[in-house]
């Protein structure tokens, strides 16, 4: 078992909090906070069928704090009419579920991303992993953590800063389950 052979379907989430492109702001905020999570992705309008739908965007804790912090500067009311279309971010970058989780952290890294939906070969989303579900997988297996080498430290410093932050974590707080 070593990351360059575990395919990203063996560790992503599967239930996956979507929501059409017409969909309030407001709503999409309010999903991720019940679910405590830190994205939802944005299926093409009439499309919201749990995962079989086709991915439009993403939007991410980061945006929603982008465009409060933007509100703050203009009119308020304007927050309240934006949609998901306004603000996601798109094209969305994704990883067939078959690629390993080294391939799922070198895309994360050159795109500078923490969140990658998961799809199949007909490009339907069936997934998504997060850097955090990576994290988890490493310090849940022994084997895993060892076929991490110091090229893949060096290599992907940020992420291993990361991991190192969330270990900790872990420790501190075991059991949270908060993830995407």
């Amino acid at each position: 078992m070593s990351i360059e052979t575990i395919p990203v379907s063996d560790i992503m989430v599967r239930n996956v909090k979507t929501a059409e492109e017409n969909q309030s702001i407001n709503a999409i905020a309010k999903v991720m906070s019940e679910n405590n999570i830190g994205s939802v992705v944005i299926l093409k309008s009439n499309e919201v069928q749990g995962l079989s739908g086709i991915i439009s965007g993403i939007i991410t804790e980061r945006d929603i704090v982008r465009i409060a912090g933007a509100a703050q500067t203009s009119s308020s009311t304007t927050l309240l009419h934006l949609t998901a279309r306004d603000i996601m971010s798109k094209p969305v970058v994704t990883i067939n579920a078959e690629s390993s989780i080294q391939d799922a952290i070198q895309s994360m890294k050159l795109n500078n991303i923490r969140r990658l939906p998961v799809v199949n070969r007909e490009g339907r989303m069936v997934g998504i992993i997060a850097d955090k579900d990576i994290f988890r997988a490493i310090i849940n297996s022994q084997s895993l953590a060892a076929s991490i080498s110091e090229n893949v430290v060096i290599e992907y410093r940020p992420m291993y800063e990361r991991l190192s932050e969330f270990v900790l974590g872990e420790m501190l707080l075991p059991g949270d389950s908060s993830h995407n």
